[in-house]
């Protein structure tokens, strides 16, 4: 049987770690430790049952919930800048093509 603590544990961590591999922009780690929660959070929930397993669990969906917000902002700070981006691009066409006319 799983020692359900060291696993909640684990879990808060593998979040954590997940946090600042979304800050770091390491898209690859951060993959490899959301497929390693992944795994680990349905060992434990299949190890425990699911009534006992909701209990520890309370606290890891707070984290994870932070944690989506978190990057949900950072989504549309990234959606922002490439938005302002292209605009940035289209307006130094129209003055190139201004410019040509002139």
């Amino acid at each position: 049987m799983m020692d359900a603590d060291h696993t909640l544990q684990a879990l808060h961590d593998d979040l954590e770690a997940l946090r600042a591999a979304v800050e770091q922009e390491d898209h690859a780690e951060a993959e490899r430790i959301a497929n390693g929660h992944d795994r680990r959070l349905r060992e434990f929930v299949e190890a425990c049952g699911v009534q006992a397993a909701a209990n520890g669990l309370r606290n890891l969906l707070a984290l994870q919930q932070s944690l989506m917000a978190d990057m949900l902002v950072r989504r549309d700070l990234a959606s922002a800048r490439l938005r302002a981006g292209r605009q940035s691009v289209r307006a130094v066409h129209a003055y190139q093509q201004a410019e040509s006319l002139a």
